[in-house]
Parts: structure tokens; C-alpha cells; sequence
């Protein structure tokens, strides 16, 4: 446990310089007030899906935070040093078969000890930009772990001389709209589409953000042009 929490900090630091350039991320907030980069206790946070670039940002989102992460089986495939080094990143595998839904259980015994989880609702990556249809399971893991939902929405707009963008959102407690950790199917839906509409709301908020500070930049450009 030692040497893997060992591997893990000094990959984090030795890819600090390196993410500042990758992501060169700018953060925004549906309530900064009450919920910020300080993640307190356990949460599960659930993210739209653009790349595989995703989780890495969000390691560095939460500071001082370590940030499991439910991945596809075939990441681990990879060979047995690379599933020894999913582990130390906290990967928890996905399996897409009958026993699929151990994820579930490894995701709730990781939150009960106040830990954070990230989970990818979409399962995944994106083509078109637009956000694909959730998956339910996410609902499951928080319910039955009895934590909050976190919603991290980002942009994807990764690379060298590009910025990404990503907003918090305020956590969503799940007990104030079902009182049981095992719903029927119609509830879960219903919870799904909820969470998603949320979802939706906070990409929309974001894209208004980015418009917004471009709108703003390019006012200023113009204004230092005409000082000229």
C-alpha cells in the first residue's frame, strides 16, 4: 500500500509541469460557496466523457484528494504491470459481462471509507460532442454507499496551446428524491433522467461561461488595438 501510494505521488508530481500545459484547465462554479475544490468525505463524482484525458485532469481538479475511478476491463487487459499501475491510480474495472456489476460493489466499499470516486455515466467517449444517454449504475453505487452525487462537466478541449474549461456542480443527495438504496427500474429511471437533466444544465452553463470570458477577451483586444 505504501509503494503504491509512493508511485502514485510521484507521478502526480512529476506530471504537474506537464498538465499545466496539457489542460491549462479554468474552472467554474455553479455555487463556489458551497461546493468547491474541497471535496469533503465521500463522494461519487460523475463526469461527461471526452477522451481519455478526462480522469487525468480531474486528479489534479480535487487537491489532496485521491480520485478512484471506475475504468473499462480492457484498460487492465493491458498486461499485468499496467493493471499493478491501475491500481495504484485506483482504478476499479468494469467488466462488461454476467459479473459485470462487481464494479458496483468494489465502487460502495471504496465510498463508505469517505473516499472520492469518479464514474463515467456515458461508459463512452463521445463523438459528436453531444452527451450520450447514462447508464443507471452510477445511481446504484450512490444509493447504496449512501453518498452524494458530484456532477465535474468539462469541455474536452485538450492539448498544447489549448484551455480546458470544466464546471462543479452542487452535490445531488439522492435521498431527498427516493427513500430506498434499492428502487424499482421505473425510479431509477426517473432518478437517471434527472441527474442527466442536471447534467445538461451545468454543460449549458458552461458553454455560456466559455462564450462569455470570449466575448470578454475579445472586447479587451479590440480596446488595447484602439489605444494603439
Amino acid at each position: 500500500m505504501i509503494l503504491k501510494e509512493l508511485i502514485r505521488w510521484t507521478a502526480l508530481l512529476t506530471a504537474w509541469p506537464y498538465q499545466l500545459i496539457l489542460f491549462k484547465r479554468k474552472t467554474y462554479y455553479e455555487d463556489k460557496q458551497e461546493q468547491g475544490r474541497m471535496v469533503r468525505g465521500g463522494a461519487l463524482v460523475i463526469s461527461n466523457h471526452y477522451h481519455v484525458y478526462d480522469y487525468m485532469m480531474s486528479m489534479f481538479l480535487f487537491p489532496f484528494r485521491k480520485l478512484y475511478v471506475v475504468m473499462a476491463e480492457m484498460i487492465f487487459k493491458k498486461g499485468k504491470f499496467f493493471h499493478w499501475l491501475m491500481d495504484c491510480f485506483g482504478g476499479i474495472c468494469s467488466r462488461r459481462d454476467l459479473k459485470g456489476m462487481k464494479f458496483i460493489d468494489d465502487s460502495v466499499k471504496v465510498l463508505e471509507k469517505g473516499k472520492l470516486v469518479q464514474i463515467f455515466p456515458e461508459a463512452h467517449i463521445t463523438k459528436d460532442g453531444n452527451m450520450l444517454e447514462f447508464k443507471p449504475s452510477y445511481l446504484l453505487i450512490a444509493l447504496r454507499a449512501d453518498v452524494p452525487i458530484l456532477p465535474v462537466i468539462v469541455d474536452g478541449n485538450y492539448g498544447f496551446l489549448k484551455r480546458a474549461h470544466v464546471i462543479i456542480g452542487k452535490k445531488i443527495y439522492l435521498s431527498d428524491y427516493c427513500t430506498t438504496d434499492n428502487p424499482s427500474r421505473e425510479e431509477l429511471m426517473r432518478l437517471n433522467e434527472m441527474v442527466r437533466n442536471k447534467a445538461l444544465e451545468l454543460k449549458a452553463q458552461l458553454d455560456e461561461n466559455i462564450a462569455r470570458d470570449r466575448r470578454k477577451g475579445k472586447k479587451q483586444k479590440n480596446e488595447k488595438e484602439a489605444d494603439r
